[in-house]
C-alpha cells in the first residue's frame, strides 16, 4: 500500500512539474525573451536642474576604444551608451584625437566633458586625482595561436603594450611553456609586428585584435583561445566629482550593462563585443523543455514496466560502484607510482604515492613533463606511451629521477571489445634496492681486499727493505757513481711499491658507475698482480695470454669484481697448487676472457646451481653470493657466461663481453 501511494505521489509531481514547465513556456513564447532593465533613479534638484540645461555630453574616446565606434550616431559606442544613459535623456556625442569636438574652452582650445579610456595601471598614474565613474563594460584580453604553431614549441608571441604586470609576462604559459614576446601599442601595430616577424601567438583586447585580423584577411590564420588571459574595466574619467559625473555615474551603476551590451555587440560587433551575456534560452527553451518531457516520460514507462529489472539494476550499479571503490582502493594503496594516461601520454588519475610527490597540478599535463627528466629520459617515455598505444611492449627503463632510482613501463588497459582505451604508468623506486646492490658489491669487494691483504704487505715489505738499505748508502757513500745507483734503486723500489698500492686502490674504491677506455690485458695482468704473493705460497702457477690487444669501454668496477671472484674461486679449488691460465681473446665486436685451473672441479648435478643465491661447494668457506654476483654483472654488462667443469681436472669459466669503442648513450 505504500509503495503504491509513493509511485501515484511520482505520477503526479512529474506531471505538476511538465505543467508548470509548459505554462513558462508558453509565457516566455508570448512575451519574448526579456533582459533586465533600468531602475527608476531619484535626481536630486540640482541634479535635475543640469539635466534640463544640457542635453548631451561630450566624450573623448581613447586610441585603444576607437574600434567600438561607429559612424558617430551608429555603433556599438553609440548604441550602448545612449541606452545608459537615457533615463537622464542625455545623448552621448563622441570624438577622438582626429575628430573636433563640439566644445570650446574660453582660451578657444577644444574639449570634451569626459575621457572614456581603458583603466590600466599606467592610465591609473597619469591620472592621479581625477574621479572614476563605475566601469561601463570590460575588455578581456585572450591569446591568439596561429593554426600551424607546434604545441611542444615556445611559442613566439607580441604582447599589446601596458596589458600584462612584469611578474604576470614572466609567468605567460602556453601548453606549460614558456612564451617569448614582443610588444607594441596599438591593435593594429601588434598584428603588423606578428605577421613581420612570424609569430605563433598575439596577445591583445579580443574585439580589437579580432577586428585588425578581418581587416587584414587573417581571421582564419589566428584563433582565439576561448580562456581570457586578462580583463580591463572601461571607465569615464572628469577632472573633478561635478554634477554630470554624479548623474552618469547613477545611470551606469543602474543600467542592466550585460544585457544591454549584449544587444549592442549582437547587432554592431556579431556577438563579438566587450562584455555580452549569451542569450542562448531564447533559442534553446523549448526544445530543452521538449527533450525533459520526454526524458521525464520515458523514464517513467520505463520505471512502471521494468521495475525488477532496475531494482536489478540498480543492485548491480552498487556493485559496480564497489568494485570500483576497491580498485580506487588498491590503485592508492600501491607503493609505486602508478598514473593512469590517455594515448597521447596526457594524466588522467594518479594514485596517492605519485599525487604526494608531484602535487595536486598534474591533470591535462603530460608525463614526461610531470617527471623530472633530462631530454633523454623524455624521449624514453614518450617512446614507452607510442608503443604501448600501438599494442606494442616496449622495454622498460631504469633511470635517475634527483637523487632516486626508478624503473619505469607503461602497460595498454583495454576496453570491453579488446580496444585500447587507456594507459597506466608505473615506476618503481628502486633506489634502496640498488644501494643495497652496491654495498653488497663493495662488501664483496673489501672481503677480497682483506685476502690480498697479507700478500700485498709482504710485497710492500720488500721494495720498503731496499729502500731502507740504499738510504745508508747513501749516508756513508761519498761515491757519486755508488749513490747514483743507490737514487735509482730508491726510486725503482717506490715505483714498485706505488704500483702495488695503486693496483690496491683502484680495486677497493667506490667506482662512480662511468665508462672509461682500458687496455683489457693490461687492467687484468694488474688486478692479478694483486693476488701474485698469493700464488706463490700456494705454489700455484700464473699464465696469462692475449691473442691481439683489445680496448674498450666498460665500466671498471663491475668487471674487476668478475675478474677477481672468478680467481678467488680458481685458487680456492686448488689448495696444493696447481696452474691460473687467463686467456684473453677476441669474437668479431666481444672479447672473451677465460679463467682456468687444474683443481677439484664442479660435479655435474650442481653445475647449474652454482649461480644462484646463496649456493656454495665450498661449505662454511663460502657465504654463495661470488657467482651469483658475477652472473648478474654480466648480464647488465650484456654479456655471456659459461661453465666447463670435469672433477679431477678443473674447470675453465667463459665470460663474453661486448667491445665498446664509443662510451655507451646510458653514459652519456
Amino acid at each position: 500500500m505504500i509503495n503504491r501511494t509513493i509511485e501515484r505521489l511520482i505520477i503526479l509531481g512529474v506531471f505538476l512539474v511538465i505543467l508548470v514547465l509548459c505554462i513558462i513556456a508558453s509565457q516566455e513564447q508570448d512575451q519574448g525573451f526579456h533582459f533586465g532593465r533600468n531602475r527608476e533613479l531619484n535626481f536630486s534638484g540640482h541634479q535635475q536642474a543640469y539635466i534640463a540645461e544640457h542635453e548631451s555630453v561630450t566624450i573623448a574616446v581613447d586610441d585603444e576604444l576607437t574600434h567600438l565606434l561607429g559612424t558617430g550616431e551608429q555603433g556599438y559606442l553609440e548604441d550602448y551608451l545612449t541606452q545608459v544613459f537615457a533615463p537622464a535623456q542625455i545623448r552621448p556625442v563622441f570624438i577622438t584625437d582626429e575628430q573636433p569636438s563640439s566644445g570650446v574652452r574660453e582660451d578657444g582650445t577644444e574639449s570634451a566633458d569626459c575621457r572614456l579610456s581603458l583603466i590600466t595601471q599606467e592610465v591609473r598614474a597619469e591620472n592621479t586625482g581625477r574621479v572614476y565613474t563605475a566601469p561601463l563594460f570590460q575588455i578581456e584580453g585572450s591569446l591568439f595561436v596561429r593554426k600551424s604553431a607546434d604545441d611542444d614549441a615556445h611559442l613566439q608571441a607580441v604582447i599589446m603594450e601596458g596589458r600584462l604586470s612584469e611578474r604576470k609576462l614572466q609567468r605567460l604559459r602556453f601548453n606549460e611553456q614558456p612564451v617569448q614576446f614582443r610588444e607594441a601599442q596599438t591593435a593594429e601595430d601588434t598584428v603588423d609586428l606578428a605577421v613581420q616577424t612570424d609569430a605563433e601567438g598575439i596577445l591583445g583586447d579580443r574585439s580589437a585584435i579580432r577586428q585588425v585580423l578581418l581587416k587584414k584577411g587573417l581571421k582564419n590564420t589566428y584563433i582565439p583561445r576561448e580562456q581570457a588571459v586578462y580583463s580591463i574595466n572601461a571607465c569615464l574619467i572628469f577632472d573633478e566629482n561635478n554634477v554630470l559625473h554624479d548623474v552618469l555615474n547613477q545611470c551606469i551603476q543602474s543600467a542592466d550593462r550585460h544585457a544591454l551590451s549584449y544587444v549592442a555587440s549582437e547587432t554592431w560587433l556579431a556577438g563579438e563585443g566587450p562584455v555580452y551575456l549569451r542569450r542562448t534560452a531564447e533559442k534553446s527553451y523549448l526544445p530543452m523543455l521538449i527533450v525533459l518531457v520526454s526524458v521525464m516520460l520515458a523514464f517513467m514507462v520505463y520505471y512502471f514496466s521494468n521495475r525488477n529489472m532496475y531494482r536489478e539494476l540498480n543492485l548491480r550499479m552498487d556493485r559496480i560502484r564497489a568494485s570500483q571503490n576497491e580498485l580506487q582502493t588498491t590503485f592508492n594503496s600501491v607503493g609505486h607510482y602508478l598514473a593512469e594516461l590517455t594515448l597521447d601520454g596526457e594524466v588522467l588519475d594518479m594514485n596517492r604515492a605519485f599525487m604526494e610527490d608531484v602535487g595536486m597540478g598534474f591533470r591535462h599535463r603530460m608525463i614526461w613533463n610531470i617527471l623530472e627528466l633530462d631530454e633523454e629520459g623524455k624521449h624514453r617515455v614518450r617512446q614507452m606511451v607510442r608503443s604501448s598505444a600501438g599494442g606494442e611492449q616496449e622495454e622498460r627503463f631504469e633511470t635517475n629521477v634527483g637523487n632516486r632510482t626508478f624503473v619505469m613501463d607503461t602497460f595498454p588497459i583495454e576496453d570491453a571489445r579488446g580496444k585500447i582505451e587507456k594507459l597506466l604508468f608505473m615506476a618503481i623506486d628502486v633506489t634502496q634496492e640498488r644501494m643495497a646492490k652496491r654495498q653488497m658489491l663493495q662488501d664483496n669487494k673489501m672481503i677480497a681486499i682483506g685476502q690480498l691483504a697479507a700478500g700485498v704487505a709482504h710485497e710492500i715489505r720488500n721494495p720498503l727493505g731496499i729502500i731502507r738499505n740504499y738510504c745508508y748508502v747513501l749516508k756513508t757513500m761519498e761515491d757519486e757513481e755508488v749513490r747514483a745507483k743507490a737514487i735509482e734503486a730508491i726510486e725503482n723500489a717506490v715505483e714498485v711499491s706505488g704500483g702495488i698500492i695503486n693496483n690496491l686502490l683502484d680495486f677497493s674504491r667506490i667506482s662512480p658507475g662511468r665508462e672509461e677506455e682500458i687496455d683489457v690485458e693490461e687492467h687484468v695482468r694488474a688486478m692479478l698482480a694483486l693476488n701474485d704473493k698469493t700464488l706463490r705460497t700456494q705454489n700455484t702457477e700464473l699464465i696469462v695470454t692475449c691473442t691481439e690487444p683489445i680496448r674498450t669501454y666498460m665500466a671498471m668496477e663491475p668487471f674487476d669484481m668478475i675478474l677477481m671472484n672468478l680467481v678467488n674461486n680458481a685458487m680456492d679449488a686448488m689448495p696444493d697448487g696447481g696452474r691460473l691460465s687467463v686467456e684473453i681473446s677476441r669474437d668479431e665486436d666481444h672479447f672473451v676472457m677465460s679463467v682456468s685451473d687444474t683443481g677439484t672441479g664442479i660435479p655435474q648435478d650442481v653445475q647449474e646451481e652454482i649461480f644462484n643465491p646463496f649456493y656454495t661447494t665450498k661449505g662454511n668457506k663460502g657465504i654463495g653470493l661470488g657467482l651469483y654476483i658475477v652472473y648478474n654483472e654480466i648480464e647488465k654488462m650484456n654479456g655471456e657466461i659459461d661453465v666447463i667443469s670435469r672433477e679431477g681436472v678443473g674447470t675453465t669459466f667463459f665470460v663474453r663481453l661486448p667491445i665498446r669503442e664509443h662510451i655507451s648513450k646510458e653514459e652519456q
